[in-house]
């Protein structure tokens, strides 16, 4: 009994040895503790040197303070240590059971070392493992090599962890997995919340769903809500998406995903940037804030303020200024929406247009689109097209301004862009000005034609028809062709006007300056002849069917009239200046554009 006695003495110190060199040294609670044997089957009473020993076997019942402990045989040292053995039970309260198969009791320490088949039972909560340290009046326990927590459908595996019994928390630490039926998780460390059902992670953790697999080194998981959150270096990938941000939040019973702070998505073709996103899983709604934010996919980058997108309707729309580039077409604003199913688009507020490849844009308060095919432009202050020709910028402003694709019927690969302006029609050129009714673009042969008494100035010449039509060939003007009721007039001196008119004109360009002219049907004419020194000689008034008009350096050159033709020369002195003037006359310099804010008057 003796030799027995001893081993069992040794098998006290060198746990508590072991103890004493690995942790921090507790209070003696010895004093307010005391071990009482509440049952027994039998009893031996022994004294080893001066320490009295206790044999109790065929089951027993002890309690220390507010803890019951059972088991089949245990042996009571001195009244501070205990050893007990066979179908061991630690009892806290109603809920809280520890079982094994050998305990180590200290009483200075209030420390039970647990050995053998240790189970931890707490409400739901079942917690495995060989080896556990635990202390009884702190109800914590803790184990160093391995174990396994089972709560409900999840198992949480470590190397190391401590239960904390009073406030149902359970810490993992080195090599932690989690098996559960919606997710698996991998981590470093790891706390479990039992109490709010709460995952907290702690450390480098990998989370694998049958969609992604997602990491981060810091968050939540709230099983209850199926709230989770995730931080520090938070990242997602699965189902054809990546993603990073600062903070991922999952709701997963709204099916809600925000991310905040550096967010970064790549999904098939698009791409994704920004301050903050938030997204419906249900509707396929995504809201990106950002300064700017980003979107790109396979046609178009945009950003702004704010991008709203819809991946199951292809609609996008946004907030705050922003900007749109689709090849080689630019779309600035501060508002826009579009409905990529049926291409109906809506910018508003500052608005540019630009397509750099056909060097031509547009400035307004609103543009609606309709399958990239067409554009209506609008708003106060009136819009303004504008395209790059000789150097030089031409401006056309109106009411609305339409812009739309034809098909090629010849070669079905081209397509021919159109443009019509309506409802007071100005234009602006350093060296051209024009006001019209109306104007239509016809891009396939760089054909401007303008309609409802239009008007054209060059320098001190007036073009004036009911519709006047002007082809650029090389971003240069290549002629001026006049239409019904066509008229020139040249202001020359105060009240002295050469005017030419006819039924039709034609005036051909060459490197911007007029070359020759053609004027067909009942062609009239007006002109003031020059001596050498430009002084005024007379007036020559023709009429005739055709006349044919060649030019040097803008200066008449040569004239031929055809036809039945009658022609009078008045001197000076004898012509009244006032009265030359052909039918329909009408000098409409006060209508010209001076600069390009006259266009918004």
């Amino acid at each position: 009994m003796r030799i027995k006695a001893l081993v069992i003495n040794l098998l006290f110190w060198v746990p508590m040895i072991v103890m004493a060199q690995s942790r921090q040294p507790v209070p003696d609670t010895s004093a307010k503790k005391l071990i009482i044997i509440d049952h027994f089957g039998k009893l031996i009473e022994d004294r080893e040197g001066i320490e009295s020993v206790k044999w109790i076997s065929e089951g027993l019942q002890l309690r220390i303070d507010s803890t019951n402990i059972y088991a089949d045989s245990a042996v009571i040292f001195a009244e501070n240590r205990v050893y007990a053995y066979g179908n061991v039970v630690i009892q806290q309260g109603d809920s809280l059971h520890v079982f094994t198969d050998t305990l180590f009791y200290f009483k200075d320490t209030d420390i039970a070392e647990l050995k053998g088949e240790v189970v931890l039972e707490q409400v739901t909560r079942q917690l495995w493992t060989k080896d556990l340290t635990y202390h009884l009046g702190e109800r914590y326990g803790e184990y160093h090599n391995g174990g396994t927590l089972i709560d409900g459908e999840m198992q949480v595996t470590s190397k190391q962890g401590i239960y904390q019994a009073r406030e149902e928390k359970v810490v993992f630490k080195d090599s932690v997995v989690v098996l559960d039926p919606k997710f698996n998780i991998a981590a470093d460390s790891m706390t479990y919340l039992a109490g709010a059902s709460k995952v907290l992670f702690t450390g480098p953790t990998n989370i694998y769903t049958k969609a992604a697999k997602i990491y981060c080194e810091s968050g939540f998981y709230d099983l209850n809500s199926e709230m989770a959150e995730f931080n520090r270096n938070a990242q997602y990938a699965g189902d054809q998406k990546k993603a990073t941000a600062d903070t991922i939040r999952y709701f997963s019973k709204e099916g809600e995903v925000t991310m905040n702070g550096s967010v970064h998505v790549e999904e098939k073709s698009r791409k994704i940037d920004g301050e903050s996103l938030r997204y419906l899983e249900n509707t396929g709604e995504t809201w990106i804030k950002g300064n700017p934010a980003f979107f790109i996919d396979s046609t178009r980058k945009i950003h702004s303020l704010e991008i709203f997108y819809n991946e199951k309707t292809n609609t996008v729309s946004t907030k705050g200024a922003g900007e749109i580039i689709d090849g080689p077409q630019i779309l600035n604003y501060d508002e826009f929406d579009y409905d990529q199913l049926t291409g109906v688009g809506h910018a508003s507020g500052n608005v540019t247009w630009r397509d750099t490849s056909k060097n031509v844009g547009i400035i307004s308060q609103h543009i609606d689109t309709q399958q990239k095919s067409s554009m209506l432009v609008y708003g106060e202050p009136r819009p303004r097209f504008f395209t790059i020709f000789e150097s030089d910028t031409l401006f056309i402003a109106a009411d609305t301004l339409n812009m739309w694709t034809l098909k090629d019927t010849v070669n079905s690969k081209d397509s021919i862009q159109m443009m019509r302006a309506y409802h007071d029609v100005r234009i602006f050129k350093s060296n051209m000005q024009g006001t019209a009714d109306s104007l239509v673009f016809q891009g396939q042969d760089s054909l401007f034609t303008f309609y409802g008494q239009p008007v054209l100035w060059s320098d001190t010449t007036q073009f004036s028809a009911d519709t006047i039509e002007m082809h650029l060939r090389n971003n240069q003007i290549k002629d001026i062709i006049l239409n019904r009721k066509a008229m020139i007039v040249s202001e020359e001196f105060g009240t002295y006007y050469d005017q030419i008119k006819g039924k039709r004109i034609v005036a051909d360009f060459d490197s911007s300056k007029i070359k020759q002219m053609w004027v067909t049907g009942n062609a009239e004419s007006i002109y003031y002849t020059k001596d050498d020194q430009s002084a005024f000689i007379g007036v020559n008034q023709t009429i005739c069917s055709k006349m044919f008009f060649e030019f040097n350096e803008g200066q008449i050159h040569l004239l031929k009239y055809y036809g039945d033709n009658s022609s009078t020369m008045l001197p000076m002195s004898d012509a009244d200046h006032d009265k030359m003037r052909l039918e329909g006359f009408q000098w409409r310099a006060d209508e010209r554009p001076h600069n390009v804010n006259d266009l918004l008057k």
